[in-house]
């Protein structure tokens, strides 16, 4: 007897498990509404007969069959995933959705439409090494759940909006390799900072020496100028300064150290002066550091992981510094 009850309480249990995986109908419209807007032959596994949840780059939630995920991603080596055209409106139609990436896509053009304001569940967002264009939109403070935002290697133009500030969750922020214009804003406060290759000017805010969040920070191939101190301090737990080939210009012989996590600093190829604390051997992570082509004169610093780790070029280049690993000091 307890044989026979036992099967057709199995078989409801599977069918209820396969019922809430199967994708939700109107996520499937959506998805369909987005295959549409590509060039015929683009996203071939997207078929009306067959689970939304089973098509490649899509992800559901496995307790609500809702498109909770949505990455397109590849090269010219995997042709299914280079799309070419717009991004289409019909991504804002996918209410559940946490994770939209597109990568890899050269001919994506256009710009970033506003319809992405409506995903008010997104987490990241990462659109990269694409032909998007135009400036960042200015909806993207409305995405409050956002922790990525990842628009490296596009087209954009324009200034950073101050507003991404106001995204609280946010921890990485990455609009590198693009043509960015106009100054930094002084509410950026990200944990992973990443605005190189851009064409931004003025100084670093001088607010941030105040933010205790940033860990790794890459400003390098920009014309920034003035004073980069702000990213250090002895009791900082930035672990990466990359500041190289800006017009940065500021004394560097104040400047302290954190001493537990710096690991990682590049400030060559610009206008600093002053000369290397001492008390950059309380360092005790640090593995690389250079400052050549810069205006730095005094003795380097000898001793430690700091001597161990650096070689001439790293120095070179300045105006007059002296020791090992360059020439002895007068």
């Amino acid at each position: 007897m307890s044989n026979i009850l036992t099967i057709p309480t199995t078989i409801l249990f599977l069918a209820i498990l396969s019922l809430s995986s199967a994708c939700n109908v109107d996520d499937q419209k959506a998805l369909l509404a987005i295959k549409n807007s590509f060039p015929a032959n683009t996203l071939p596994t997207w078929n009306a007969s067959k689970d939304c949840c089973s098509w490649d780059f899509v992800q559901c939630g496995s307790d609500t069959g809702r498109v909770v995920s949505l990455q397109f991603w590849g090269d010219a080596s995997t042709p299914p995933s280079v799309l070419n055209g717009s991004i289409p409106e019909s991504v804002g139609d996918l209410p559940f959705l946490e994770t939209l990436k597109f990568t890899g896509s050269p001919g994506l053009v256009g710009t970033i439409p506003p319809q992405l304001a409506k995903l008010t569940r997104l987490r990241s967002l990462s659109i990269t090494n694409s032909g998007i264009s135009g400036p960042i939109p200015s909806f993207l403070p409305q995405l409050a759940s956002l922790e990525v935002l990842q628009l490296s290697s596009n087209k954009l133009f324009g200034p950073i909006p101050p507003a991404i500030g106001s995204l609280a969750n946010l921890s990485t922020l990455d609009l590198s390799s693009n043509q960015l214009t106009g100054s930094i804003p002084s509410t950026l406060h990200s944990a992973l900072l990443y605005l190189s290759g851009n064409k931004l000017t003025g100084s670093i805010p001088p607010s941030f020496a105040n933010f205790s969040s940033f860990s790794i920070v890459h400003l390098e191939n920009n014309q920034l100028t003035g004073d980069a101190s702000p990213f250090f301090g002895r009791t900082k737990t930035i672990s990466n300064i990359v500041l190289f080939n800006n017009k940065l210009s500021f004394d560097l012989s104040g400047v302290e150290y954190p001493e537990e996590t710096l690991e990682y600093v590049d400030m060559s190829h610009n206008r600093i002066y002053g000369s290397i604390s001492e008390q950059i051997l309380q360092a005790a992570s640090i593995l690389y550091f250079d400052v050549s082509y810069n205006q730095l004169c005094g003795k380097i610093p000898g001793g430690g992981k700091f001597a161990q780790y650096q070689g001439a070029k790293y120095f070179a280049h300045n105006k007059c510094l002296c020791g090992p690993p360059l020439q002895a000091c007068m």
